[in-house]
């Protein structure tokens, strides 16, 4: 757990969460504390407006933290416009989901945060999902993926941008990585020159590339789906259904 989120911050936090209900409830983490904002929405059960002073006053502090806001009855992921602004803001985020008497643990993001392995996380839409972990294993590099037993990474740290998207990006009018890979230094090379650290891009059920994963040393490929834990598995199959391999050229290429 993020070491802002003390367990006096969550309580008061799913407390305001709780107690707003059904609409969604808003607020700062400014020194350890979580301060409550009042939900400015035009909506309010569908979304959230902090006033800018109060933003101005707690970042003149210097110890803005995090923004938590809630969402009634789900879902437990952020929407794209939760991401986008999380990125203009380059703070920490989070998301506590209740039905007015439960409530859930933060679910936090944000690129100042530690990232997690890997391997075995669990799939949460826009925080460790496909493109996440093809983002964080290029953000972690060849030394701290060596810690946790992936060898022969051929990159030091590259920092990929994020995102914003909406869950089933695909279904609409994103499409992620058709419009995104080759601004961020991707080329497209021949399955007979695959090489690790390469990706594969293909479509699960959809007419657009919607799936990625990565190639890693002894045929093993890397890659996430929202029914699993990322894992490391045989190229095998994913190789035949891959539409189009990718290498990374670097982002002025």
């Amino acid at each position: 757990m993020s070491e802002f989120l003390s367990p006096s911050v969550i309580e008061a936090a799913q407390a305001h969460a709780r107690a707003e209900y059904p609409k969604e409830s808003c607020g700062l983490v400014v020194g350890g504390v979580y301060q409550p904002c009042f939900n400015y929405a035009t909506a309010p059960e569908q979304d959230f407006e902090i006033a800018s002073r109060v933003y101005k006053d707690a970042l003149d502090t210097g110890a803005l933290q995090a923004v938590l806001h809630s969402h009634p009855g789900g879902p437990f992921y952020p929407s794209e416009r939760d991401m986008q602004s999380q990125i203009d803001m380059d703070l920490p985020w989070g998301i506590i989901v209740t039905d007015g008497e439960r409530t859930s643990p933060p679910i936090v993001w944000g690129d100042s945060l530690p990232i997690a392995p890997v391997i075995g996380r669990e799939f949460t839409h826009g925080i460790h999902d496909c493109y996440s972990l093809v983002r964080d294993t290029f953000r972690l590099g060849k030394e701290r993926l060596s810690e946790q037993g992936i060898e022969d990474w051929p990159f030091d740290p590259i920092e990929l941008p994020e995102v914003a998207r909406s869950d089933g990006w695909w279904s609409g009018d994103q499409d992620l990585y058709a419009d995104h890979f080759a601004k961020f230094g991707f080329t497209p090379v021949p399955l007979s020159e695959v090489r690790p650290g390469d990706c594969f891009l293909m479509g699960i059920r959809s007419e657009k590339l919607n799936h990625a994963g990565i190639l890693l040393s002894n045929d093993l490929l890397l890659h996430h789906l929202p029914t699993r834990l990322s894992r490391r598995e045989p190229v095998g199959i994913w190789a035949r259904h891959a539409e189009i391999w990718v290498r990374y050229e670097g982002q002025n290429a």
